[in-house]
């Protein structure tokens, strides 16, 4: 009998280590690679990091590279931080949201602030505290990832409930920080001297809050009538509020209406339809009165609540406008000094103002956008599924005569991988495209790859690392082409690394970023010395209107 109890409890001891060995939710064992074969391919680790993951169900998801000193990344489960790239340290940790698993969007930065969201919900984080600037509640689920800018924050959102359209791009500008010592210095200068911007803070901070009995108003919205063509504006509405006093606080919910001490008010008499926009009619079947007043009704009791919310609220950035649109937008807002672009899904890029949203350039395309606009300085690298590469200059082009081409090139394949825009390149890369580098000054193809090796991992000034469908990694030499008739380039070398399988593309820097879903993420360098700190490779995309210096007068002696 002994040697059964024995028996037993081997095979009970294996199937507990068994058990605690496997890791729900996590399919990647993944260790940090050997150092042997780095140095094969002239690479060497420049840190490890392993990531807290929150619990065994958790795993990366996201890794985006947005500067040469940044790196963030993002959990299913709606966890966001910031790694520090010259030394692998973690700064911030951040949970959004309420551990669920969401979907995923990039997210987007600038000087000061990186914003991300999470179901319907826009986090401000200062870049390198992580302390909370604000959470703002955007009434619908962004479509896309995330725009921004010095002064703005740019996203593609769900219409509201009630609202006809695809998509609606809305606009928050950032709150404008309290200048206390510059208001107090303002207020000590000549009246004639002072800057009628600057008020007092104090006052400035009574500003930003409901006053007490008085309601907020809500976004204001402009009702326009709908037009036909490749991007049209629609009304907003949900909770927008009402623009009529005619839904004012009523005796009696039974018609006809009166307010006390009013007439009778026929605007909410028997409606012919409920589709907008609503008309009223006499007994001569004549349309009389067309009113769009019933088209911010708020759907839900809730929403009626939340327009008469007189509780205190936290400082948040005020909407700039939002735009209706009646096509879907397919990628997240492309940004230049003045212009927002969009993407849309009938084969149309249009170049909307940043301050009044109007329509500017309009450039319609043969063939579907297959994947992100690759963006260097003010010009756009549109992708095809056709195979073929536009490059667009972003600062001119009108409605009539489109976008401004700069050349166009023709890497072949689906080129679903949003471009690398490198200082002198471009490298296009897809499913049955391979990887195809371009000349940025010409649109000449300068070599390509096989086409199972399809993705960009970096580049720098002499190499190029790509992988192939598998998770092989491989060396090419950045410059020029194995077989310069046809164009060909062959790997210089190889190593097997499909254990990190979160596929990450660094469009800032050259180093190469390994992470696998079990939260070991890698930073990989030339071991060179000329890349012992991070080299950008990429040109910065220009997004900001330039700065417009203020030139004083000459004083003309004599006068």
């Amino acid at each position: 009998m002994w040697y059964r109890l024995a028996a037993i409890t081997v095979v009970a001891l294996n199937f507990t280590s068994l058990v605690s060995a496997q890791v729900a939710g996590v399919y990647s064992r993944a260790v940090p690679p050997d150092p042997k074969p780095l140095a094969r391919l002239n690479l060497k680790t420049d840190w490890t990091l392993y990531l807290p993951m929150e619990g065994r169900r958790d795993t990366i998801a996201t890794v985006q590279t947005v500067d040469n000193d940044q790196v963030f990344v993002q959990s299913r489960t709606g966890l966001l931080g910031a790694i520090d790239v010259r030394t692998g340290q973690l700064q911030w940790w951040a949970a959004l949201g309420n551990n669920g698993y969401v979907n995923i969007h990039a997210v987007a930065v600038n000087s000061k602030f990186v914003y991300a969201v999470n179901v319907t919900k826009l986090y401000a984080f200062h870049r390198y505290t992580g302390v909370t600037e604000f959470v703002v509640d955007l009434g619908s689920s962004p479509t896309t990832g995330l725009a921004a800018d010095e002064s703005g924050v740019y996203m593609i959102l769900s219409m509201r409930p009630g609202s006809s359209g695809a998509a609606r791009l809305a606009v928050y500008d950032l709150p404008r920080p309290l200048g206390v010592v510059d208001a107090a210095q303002n207020a000590a200068l000549d009246p004639k001297n002072r800057d009628p911007n600057l008020v007092n803070p104090v006052d400035d901070v009574a500003t930003r809050y409901p006053a007490a009995g008085i309601a907020r108003s809500g976004n204001s919205t402009e009702f326009a009538p709908i037009r036909r063509g490749s991007l049209s504006e629609v009304p907003v509405s949900g909770l927008g509020g009402s623009r009529t006093p005619s839904l004012s606080a009523l005796p009696i919910i039974t018609p006809p209406y009166r307010l006390e001490g009013s007439p009778v008010s026929p605007s909410l008499g028997t409606l012919p339809s409920l589709r907008q926009p609503y008309r009223m009619r006499n007994d001569f079947q004549r349309d009389i009165q067309q009113t769009p007043s019933l088209s911010t009704i708020p759907p839900s009791v809730a929403a009626a609540l939340a327009l008469t919310d007189l509780r205190p609220q936290g400082i948040k950035p005020p909407i700039r406008w939002e735009y209706g649109m009646t096509s879907r937008v397919l990628f997240p807002p492309l940004l230049t000094p003045y212009r927002v672009w969009l993407a849309l899904d009938d084969r149309t890029v249009v170049g909307l103002s940043k301050f009044t949203k109007e329509t500017e350039v309009v450039q319609h395309l043969l063939s579907d956008i297959s994947a992100p606009v690759g963006q260097g300085g003010t010009n756009a690298y549109v992708p095809l599924s056709d195979g073929n590469l536009f490059a667009y200059e972003g600062t001119t082009g009108n409605k009539t005569g489109g976008a401004t081409l700069l050349w166009r090139a023709q890497p072949g394949g689906i080129m679903s991988r949003m471009p690398l825009v490198t200082d002198d390149a471009v490298f296009a890369a897809g499913d049955n495209s391979g990887v195809v580098r371009v000349d940025r000054k010409t649109g000449v193809v300068i070599w390509r790859s096989d086409s199972p090796i399809d993705r960009v991992v970096a580049v720098n000034q002499e190499f190029a690392y790509l992988s192939d469908r598998q998770g092989r990694f491989y060396v090419f030499d950045a410059l020029r082409a194995t077989d310069k008739t046809r164009k060909y380039a062959a790997p210089l070398t190889g190593i097997d690394l499909s254990e990190f399988n979160v596929p990450v593309t660094n469009t800032v820097s050259d180093r190469i970023f390994l992470a696998a879903d079990n939260g070991l993420v890698v930073c990989l360098r030339d071991a060179s010395p000329k890349y012992a700190r991070p080299v950008r490779m990429c040109p910065e995309a220009i997004v900001d209107p330039p700065v417009q210096k203020k030139v004083e007068a000459a004083q003309v002696p004599g006068n």
